[in-house]
């Protein structure tokens, strides 16, 4: 079943080839290269399933995590991948999945398929 997926990630690269893959296999996915510029998709969209994310981003830039906690109070069922460096897995803890970076788009897809089958408790 196609899931809405919204992918907030600085590398464009990455995030362009996430979004193919995940079209490709039916899910319906908007994209954003910072938590800023997505927030208002996110508290706009009827229905988000997942949430991919980054815990850092350029200063001046909200931070991934920061991003997350809105969007669970809007939607606590939703599920959050996060990528970052290895140092950052404690903060995603009680939020998400944590894939430490560098990351490939075949393992996130992995991750956000788990938690879509539910078989990830966060």
């Amino acid at each position: 079943m196609p899931a809405r997926i919204v992918v907030v990630y600085d590398d464009q690269e990455f995030t362009d080839q996430l979004a193919v893959a995940l079209r490709s296999a039916g899910h319906d996915v908007a994209t954003f290269p910072d938590p800023l510029a997505s927030w208002g998709a996110l508290e706009a969209a009827r229905l988000i399933e997942v949430l991919v994310t980054g815990m850092e981003y350029a200063p001046g830039k909200s931070n991934g995590l920061a991003l997350a906690r809105m969007a669970r109070s809007k939607r606590p069922q939703i599920k959050v991948p996060f990528t970052a460096l290895p140092e950052y897995a404690a903060h995603a803890a009680d939020l998400g999945e944590f894939l430490a970076m560098p990351v490939s788009v075949e393992v996130t897809i992995e991750a956000i398929t788990r938690l879509l089958d539910g078989q990830n408790k966060i």
